[in-house]
């Protein structure tokens, strides 16, 4: 389609239903469900894609049965200036046969309003609202608008989604999409939407489906994300994702190339003498740029898709994702470190592969550098990374590389974490004895993204201050302790966070000095896992997701009194398996008086088959969450000794090394992923 230019507008535009718009859907007979708040006569949503752009006509109308509908009242709606308009068709009150023209006395107020301002995210969309006066219980509100919209920066393609809501509810419901039959319009329709073709109508196609009142849209119970679309009409005139690669290339190349004065260039020349190492280099630009330039996502003058140059973005000091990225690949180039843009869905992108081409599928962009044949995933908009050994594991399941030639979409592996996101490491010393308080330390090591962030609250506070925040920590931690003091550091060559605390405190010792003591310890003990089970008109063959990543781990010394008579003993079986997608590992040991153990869970994929689901419902039943017992055995004439290799470096052990007692047996970088 020709490149024509798009009128912006900031006001809202009033004026007549367009001519290409279908007359409402008619009204249903259902019966409305006792006690509704409000009944749907109809919900009318029609694009027409255009050389001007994307026209997206709304129209709803809406009869209020109670007091809880007259919210329906406060209308909005909202459009980007810079690319498109809007225009309001029509506002109206149905009462008794009656039509009130509510834009006869009263006119839309147009705000900006940077909802996400806080966020540091500036959007440039305007929003026109209008509180309907006089509305009352009994009423039917109908509403029509326009909105045409046209991206700054991609605005020669179309591309977009269309939904039916997947309540539910009685009343028509209508999604029509159309195009110029010479137009090479690509449409795809979810499963459940059934039987839906395009027919033409003159020189146009038209895709439409109506809904008369719709049963629910039920999702298939803990299915992953690509089993549960719903109810979705998608387009895009984009012959393949190439097509997107190249052109977002294009945009993310001219955004990294530097001016000969370039500030960037000194800065690259200050890493590069310094180290020759890539993966060092690589580190050195990464915290430039997490550290030098603050995220603020800006979607102004067109910058929805376009990088802000690298050299602005170094002026200013302030960039999103994009403008990030950029900056990060104009340094890397300088450095001679191989790498690239990829586009990638931050809540994961599950089904992406499934989906037609359309850069509304993601929502973040950053940097895979190839160090030694290895990909190494770097996000400037993340803060604190100092290590590309400690990166975490990518979430998101499919990226599209960025190459003037173009690229697919390439699959991602899902790793299971390397490190735990927990290790919680108590030292309880009862060897004043089981009826006198025991001295306590633990220590939470914590990792991951929200790590960094606290680092820099606790850091902001005072001591005071942050004393009082981590004895309300662990009040709900370890309640059971009378604490006596907090601290907290935090390991930048460990990307870790560790808190702490001593105190005193009455284990919950079952028993007395004649009959002997008992203890159950804690964070020794597993809890059964959840069944895998879904309704039987569900698909019963679809996979099941499950949390991930997630990685826990527990660790508890006990330093045991010496008893007059009889010996101490810890009763808990090794544990060392998987399943459901989950590692369970748990190693014990008792010598000299002090027992040890430690007890880990690391979900080692995404999802599970539905046949691993039954494998798991049937073992439930059979799963040992025992918590484990220490206990005083008169019946012994010595102490039992019972070693864990795991657990064999005693105090000596290092909790904040990269491989702990936590990994369990075996290589901890070769997670079991089956059952």
């Amino acid at each position: 389609m020709g490149a024509t230019p798009v009128f912006a507008a900031d006001k809202v535009q009033y004026g007549k239903v367009p001519a290409w718009v279908l007359p409402p859907p008619t009204p249903t007979d259902a019966p409305t469900p006792a006690g509704a708040a409000a009944r749907v006569v109809y919900s009318d949503v029609q694009t027409r894609l255009t050389a001007r752009g994307d026209e997206v006509y709304t129209a709803y109308r809406i009869k209020l049965l109670t007091a809880d509908a007259l919210p329906a009242g406060n209308i909005a709606t909202s459009w980007n200036p810079e690319a498109g308009s809007v225009t309001v068709h029509h506002l109206r009150i149905i009462r008794d046969g009656e039509v009130i023209n509510v834009l006869a006395k009263s006119r839309f107020t147009v705000v900006r309003q940077e909802a996400q301002l806080e966020a540091a995210m500036l959007h440039g969309m305007l929003t026109a609202t209008l509180q309907t006066p006089g509305l009352r219980v009994g009423d039917e509100l109908e509403f029509a608008a326009t909105v045409l919209g046209r991206d700054p920066t991609l605005g020669d393609h179309h591309f977009g989604f269309s939904a039916l809501a997947p309540q539910g509810n009685p009343g028509a419901f209508r999604i029509r999409l159309s195009w110029p039959a010479s137009e090479p319009v690509r449409w795809r329709t979810s499963a459940d939407l059934g039987d839906v073709a395009p027919r033409a109508e003159g020189d146009l196609m038209v895709l439409e489906r109506e809904l008369r009142d719709p049963v629910a849209a039920v999702p298939t119970e803990g299915a992953p994300a690509r089993y549960n679309v719903r109810r979705l009409m998608e387009y895009s005139d984009y012959a393949g994702w190439e097509d997107i690669s190249a052109r977002m290339s294009t945009l993310f190349d001219e955004a990294a190339a530097l001016k000969a004065d370039s500030a960037l260039r000194q800065e690259a020349a200050t890493i590069a003498a310094r180290t020759s190492d890539p993966a060092a280099r690589a580190e050195a630009a990464l915290a430039l740029v997490q550290d030098q330039i603050r995220y603020v996502y800006v979607g102004l003058n067109g910058g929805n898709y376009r990088p802000a140059s690298a050299d602005e973005s170094w002026r200013r000091r302030f960039g999103d994702c994009k403008a990030k990225t950029a900056l990060l690949l104009a340094l890397l180039r300088e450095l001679g470190v191989p790498a690239e843009a990829v586009l990638v869905q931050s809540s994961g992108g599950d089904g992406l592969d499934q989906r037609l081409p359309n850069p509304l599928l993601f929502d973040h962009v950053l940097v895979r550098a190839t160090i030694a044949g290895k990909a190494h995933w770097l996000d400037g908009t993340r803060l604190g990374d100092r290590s590309l050994a400690l990166i975490p594991p990518p979430m998101f399941r499919w990226v599209l590389p960025l190459r003037a030639p173009g690229a697919t979409l390439e699959a991602v592996t899902p790793k299971a974490p390397r490190e735990p996101e927990l290790i919680a490491v108590q030292d309880v010393d009862a060897r004043a004895g089981a009826d006198r308080p025991s001295k306590v330390t633990v220590r939470h090591i914590l990792r991951g993204d929200s790590v960094y962030a606290l680092r820099t609250t606790l850091s902001s506070l005072s001591k005071a201050e942050a004393d009082r925040q981590l004895q309300s920590y662990w009040r709900s931690e370890a309640n059971w302790v009378d604490v006596q003091s907090v601290d907290w550091r935090y390991e930048a060559d460990k990307a870790a966070l560790v808190l702490s605390l001593t105190g005193e405190g009455r284990l919950d010792w079952e028993g007395n000095a004649s009959d002997g003591w008992l203890h159950y310890l804690h964070g020794a003990g597993f809890y059964k896992p959840s069944a895998l089970k879904r309704p039987k008109e569900q698909d019963q063959s679809a996979p099941y997701a499950i949390i991930f990543p997630r990685f826990r781990c527990y660790a508890t010394i006990l330093r045991l009194p010496r008893l007059g008579a009889g010996h101490w003993n810890v009763a808990g079986r090794r544990v060392n398996r998987t399943l459901g997608g989950v590692a369970y590992w748990r190693g014990l040991s008792i010598r000299d008086n002090v027992v040890r153990s430690v007890q880990s869970s690391r979900s080692v994929k995404p999802e599970v088959s539905a046949e691993e689901a039954m494998v798991l419902n049937a073992q439930i039943n059979g799963f040992d969450d025992n918590m484990t017992r220490v206990e005083q055995n008169f019946a012994l004439t010595a102490d039992v000794g019972r070693d864990e290799p795991a657990l064999a470096e005693g105090d000596k052990i290092d909790w904040m090394a990269s491989a702990t007692p936590c990994d369990g047996p075996g290589d901890p970088s070769d997670v079991r992923a089956t059952d």
